[in-house]
């Protein structure tokens, strides 16, 4: 038997988006977002979209939602393929990727590297165990913890992030980044919830 495939928003036939869908997408406003480039708000397609990769292992969003993210980064900031030295992701807990068989930051984050033409590494090894969905604002500060590799002084790295809640694990990982050698931290994220200042 032959399985049609179906739009990961919608349901009609289509490959991984139907083109109705695909254009709501692309066209949702990108919210306000200091010091990090969001691509649109978490709420209807691209929430659906990564509900679907997180919770559902549907990796072939992965290639929606990162060319959507590399269009609102070329767009915010023009020259990143050639100031940019390398790609990279805040990870998740081993425990979860267990769990979901995948790390959806780490594959958004490869998939972008390879539209920007610009290295990935895993530089960021998290530190805490704790949950953070569902966190508050408070227990995110205190639990978001992550350690960095040494990075060549003055490095340019991009942080990728599927969703910016409250911006800790973001801030968090930029942190560890800057102690190793980086110069320059620009976070960038499909989604966010909310208004951002990631400034330091």
């Amino acid at each position: 038997m032959l399985f049609r495939q179906r739009c990961e928003a919608c349901g009609d036939i289509a490959r991984v988006l139907c083109v109705k869908c695909r254009t709501q997408l692309f066209a949702m406003a990108q919210p306000e977002c200091d010091a990090a480039v969001v691509a649109v708000a978490y709420e209807s397609i691209a929430r659906r979209l990564i509900l679907n990769l997180k919770y559902h292992n549907r990796k072939q969003v992965v290639v929606v939602l990162a060319e959507l993210l590399a269009q609102r980064v070329l767009q915010s900031v023009p020259n990143i393929a050639t100031v940019c030295d390398v790609v990279t992701w805040a990870p998740t807990s081993k425990a979860r990727v267990r769990r979901r068989g995948l790390d959806q930051s780490e594959l958004l984050a490869r998939r972008l590297a390879r539209v920007l033409d610009v290295p990935c590494r895993q530089l960021l090894i998290k530190t805490s165990t704790n949950v953070q969905t569902g966190a508050s604002r408070e227990e995110r500060l205190r639990d978001s913890v992550f350690s960095a590799r040494k990075l060549r002084v003055d490095s340019h790295v991009v942080i990728v992030d599927d969703v910016v809640t409250t911006g800790t694990t973001l801030r968090c990982a930029a942190d560890a980044l800057r102690k190793v050698g980086a110069r320059q931290v620009t976070c960038v994220a499909v989604a966010s919830a909310v208004r951002h200042d990631l400034r330091r």
